[in-house]
């Protein structure tokens, strides 16, 4: 998505102060406006300062007088590309400020009119609709020439109304065109003065691949209103960006978001290109961790969540090679990690969108973290739920050490036999085996018990295992996985199967 718009800029040294903002697909640049003084023969010659190099994406609103409010020349039958002409004073092209004489357009709302004739473009301007995006790249070669067709066309409009206002002067002595000659002089000299102009330089520009936007004041649960801060990769920051209302900043944030969330997949890619097919980057993004401070205060800081293959990775700053990605924080495997989403009324302070990552690790325990939006907390649990079942498919089994009727057992997790308790010195020696569908319940104490009742079909009766276990969180965890792995490959017999396996069941 692309747009352009201005907003208020607060970062310290620009205590709201108007700046243009510019988003384009890779970035956000922001402008402000400067006084230069300028002679007439350089303002007319040379034009604004612009990079005739890169191209530029400007959007206009169509107004339903004067419509765009610019004209065009060239066009294919002429070998010359289409061209801004003129600009109208006060009309949209002018009020935007992006765009300039001398800009080749090279695409209307995505589509190409590099090879247009003049009517094609015309029509593709006609009929572009109200929003329209114009890809445009400067040619600075032209702009004399246009600017001064531009005048011609100025003079041409006035010419009858000055020959009238000479016809109309009464005649005067020789002394009366001696001064009015000197005034001329006079005249024509003070416009070749250097006179100050306004032009929109550059401030800064933030790359969009891995950037965040924040609208929280940092390290609380506190909404800047109708603010917000873009962060690059690099950690150079916008600066707290206001927008004028609610509407504005929903539309800023959602455009941003999009193209941040665009570029990341691109790069995700391009990584994966590199990965073997069990290693492939699933999803990543920066999300917010609540974390315990002194005097039991809580603070936030902006942490990059990976899902990597059948591991969820959390980062203090994006992975860019192979170093990084070692240097994580917290590596967790996906099925011994389960999620759970906050209500409103469960919240721990003001920011919404919050879940857990629970983990069952004996050094954190679980990560309480939030998204700036509704709709990115959806992808990441869909995102989490979807890896979680894939790492599952591919594991197809999973086996912890337990305690049995103090008996050292191995309690295992198949996909496709359910729970399998055996014998640590003999594994060929099966104590008991359940599908899954057999589970009716299951409790534990939160320390290193658990209890599962399962329904035997045989005996039409309720059977109660308890185990020990040294790592129940994350025994529990992958259980849940395993279950709920199991529900989404829709196995008809899964749900239907009622009876026993024949030969298993307890020993």
């Amino acid at each position: 998505m692309v747009k352009t718009g201005y907003l208020s800029l607060k970062d310290g040294q620009h205590n709201g102060e108007v700046v243009r903002a510019q988003l384009s697909k890779e970035s956000l640049s922001l402008q402000r406006e400067e006084t230069f003084l300028v002679s007439p023969v350089e303002a007319e010659v040379n034009g604004p300062e612009i990079d005739s190099s890169k191209e530029r994406t400007v959007c206009l609103r169509r107004q339903k007088i004067g419509g765009l409010g610019l004209s065009i020349k060239g066009g294919a039958e002429h070998n010359i590309p289409i061209l801004v002409s003129r600009i109208f004073k006060d009309q949209t092209a002018d009020q935007n400020g992006g765009l300039y004489v001398g800009d080749a357009i090279l695409k209307v709302n995505g589509m190409s009119i590099e090879r247009a004739t003049h009517d094609e473009a015309v029509a593709a301007l006609k009929n572009a609709g109200t929003e329209v995006v114009l890809t445009v790249r400067h040619f600075r070669a032209a702009t004399p020439y246009l600017k001064q067709a531009a005048k011609l066309a100025d003079a041409e409009n006035q010419l009858e109304v000055q020959i009238e206002q000479s016809n109309s002067m009464p005649n005067h002595d020789s002394s009366w065109q001696t001064r009015n000659s000197a005034l001329g002089q006079q005249q024509e000299a003070n416009a070749r003065q250097p006179k100050p102009e306004k032009r929109w330089v550059d401030l800064l520009s933030i790359p969009l691949l891995m950037a965040r936007v924040s609208r929280y004041t940092p390290g609380t649960d506190k909404l800047r209103p109708n603010s917000f801060e873009l962060v690059g990769m690099d950690s150079m920051s916008s600066g707290i960006l206001l927008c004028h209302n609610a509407a504005e900043l929903k539309d800023w944030l959602k455009c941003i978001s999009a193209n941040i969330a665009t570029l990341n997949a691109q790069s995700m890619k391009i990584s994966n290109n590199l990965l073997q097919p069990s290693d492939q980057i699933l999803h990543m993004g920066w999300i917010g961790e609540r974390l315990p401070t002194v005097m039991q205060m809580h603070t936030w800081k902006p942490k990059f969540l990976t899902i990597r293959g059948s591991d969820i990775l959390l980062f203090n700053t994006p992975p860019v090679n192979t170093r990084d990605w070692v240097r994580c924080e917290r590596t967790y495997k996906l099925y011994e990690v389960i999620t759970r989403v906050y209500k409103d009324s469960e919240l721990m302070d003001d920011r919404p969108h919050c879940f857990t990552l629970q983990t069952g690790d004996a050094v954190s325990n679980h990560h309480y973290l939030c998204t700036q939006t509704r709709s990115e907390l959806n992808v990441w649990q869909n995102a989490i739920q979807r890896a979680t079942q894939a790492a599952v498919s591919k594991l197809g089994t999973k086996t912890y050490g337990c305690t049995w009727r103090k008996k050292v057992v191995g309690l295992t997790f198949d996909l496709s036999t359910g729970f399998t308790l055996f014998d640590a010195q003999n594994k060929q020696a099966i104590i008991w085996r359940y599908r899954f569908s057999q589970l009716k319940g299951s409790s534990d104490d939160n320390i290193s018990t658990v209890r599962l009742q399962f329904h035997n079909p045989n005996t039409d009766q309720v059977e109660t295992q308890e185990l020990e276990c040294p790592h129940l969180r994350k025994l529990l965890h992958c259980m849940h996985a395993f279950l709920s792995t199991k529900l989404a490959l829709v196995d008809p017999t899964f749900m239907r199967s009622t009876t026993a396996i024949p030969g298993e069941g307890p020993h």
